[in-house]
């Protein structure tokens, strides 16, 4: 089972996605072998939501939020 494989299976559910430098919070909408998508909130006050694109291959872990 690949790590798109897995990621699959939590599609819709919350997740933390950690790279190195950087620390996104959101649902995830798809995955691909290469990439995934997440939509996060906009951290400035109510502003629209955001949809991020993310490289697998730069994550350094994700935790799934039950």
């Amino acid at each position: 089972m690949s790590f798109a494989d897995l990621l699959a299976g939590f599609i819709g559910s919350t997740v933390e996605v950690f790279l190195t430098n950087q620390l996104f919070i959101g649902t995830l909408e798809s995955v691909e072998s290469c990439i995934f998508t997440i939509r996060t909130n906009n951290t400035y006050y109510y502003g629209p939501s955001v949809t991020v694109t993310i490289v697998a291959d730069e994550v350094q872990y994700v935790r799934v939020i039950v």
